[in-house]
């Protein structure tokens, strides 16, 4: 009996019409440090954020061949101190290098990791992950980056400059210290008079990096800190804080004019010092910020700092008496 002659459906195995192209698939990526296997932009589907990812895309940024080779370039302190002063320079994503002179939470890499996270999300080459979290495992990262960097250079005859970044690290995380401790004493003052009782609530919002730093001096047989300037915040808001001192300094003392028991607080002078790592405290009463600092700021840079409405920073006569 002779069969129809409807045409058969191809099992998968049989080869394709010589018309037809044989279809291309992408090449898995590969366990190397390149972090474009594949240079076609991926459509984006869930996200795949993970430090191998943060490794390789840190790779291709420094102009790295791998975690091995050297860093092509290294921002160096005045380029750091002139970008924190003056927001001038920076790195970017066609100049992206890092600060390893200083602490790694420099104004530098800060802004390195904004960039980094940008980049690693715009390319497409991840899926999509939050630029958050992006910025967190990069930041993880960076301690990685600097370990590298200082194994490179550890043969270099000024490898004593490893002995200085870990001493600057030293100093910062003492500084960052006694920044939370100068916070957590202003809020507490607030309950050792009434007419202080209603910046309770906005002192308790303020965070650390709101306060001032300080530098230490040390001479023979005296022991003092210089306070350094905020640039990014007002004369105004200094003077309020400053009130918040000389109020707990009088709790430190008996009616009779003796010291208190307990450990004394540290000396702090006020001095031209400027702090060159600070970086603007967001989500704060607009004038809390410095008005010819703001002037020097585009359009962007305000919308990020999100300023809050101005607030009454006036004490009354009873507590500056």
């Amino acid at each position: 009996m002779q069969r129809g002659t409807r045409d058969s459906i191809p099992t998968g195995s049989e080869p394709l019409p010589a018309t037809q192209p044989t279809p291309t698939f992408p090449e898995p990526m590969g366990s190397s440090d390149n972090p474009m296997p594949d240079y076609r932009r991926k459509p984006r589907n869930k996200p795949k954020l993970g430090l191998q990812n943060v490794r390789r895309h840190a790779v291709y940024l420094l102009k790295r061949k791998n975690r091995t080779q050297p860093f092509p370039k290294i921002v160096s302190p005045n380029e750091t101190a002139l970008y924190t002063a003056m927001g001038q320079g920076g790195p970017t994503a066609d100049n992206f290098c890092l600060d390893f002179h200083g602490p790694l939470a420099s104004a530098w890499n800060k802004r390195a990791a904004k960039v980094f996270a940008s980049h690693f999300f715009d390319c497409g080459w991840y899926g999509s992950p939050k630029k958050d979290d992006i910025k967190r495992v990069f930041e993880t990262h960076l301690r990685t980056l600097r370990a590298q960097y200082a194994k490179l250079n550890a043969d270099n005859p000024s490898d004593d400059e490893q002995s200085q970044i870990k001493r600057n690290e030293e100093k910062e995380k003492a500084r960052a210290q006694r920044r939370r401790s100068l916070q957590h004493r202003r809020a507490n003052t607030c309950s050792a008079h009434l007419d202080l009782a209603r910046f309770s609530s906005l002192l308790a919002t303020l965070p650390p990096d709101a306060m001032s730093g300080d530098e230490t001096n040390h001479q023979p047989c005296q022991k003092w800190y210089a306070i350094t300037k905020l640039t990014w915040r007002s004369q105004a808001a200094t003077e309020w804080l400053r009130i918040f001192d000389l109020v707990h300094l009088s709790t430190r003392f008996n009616c009779n004019g003796r010291a208190k028991r307990g450990a004394f607080l540290h000396t702090r002078i006020p001095s031209r010092r400027v702090e060159m790592s600070s970086q603007p405290v967001p989500r704060l009463p607009s004038n809390f910020y410095d008005a010819a600092w703001l002037l020097t700021l585009d359009d962007d840079a305000k919308t990020q700092l999100k300023m809050l409405p101005e607030v009454d920073l006036t004490h009354t006569t009873a507590i500056l008496a």
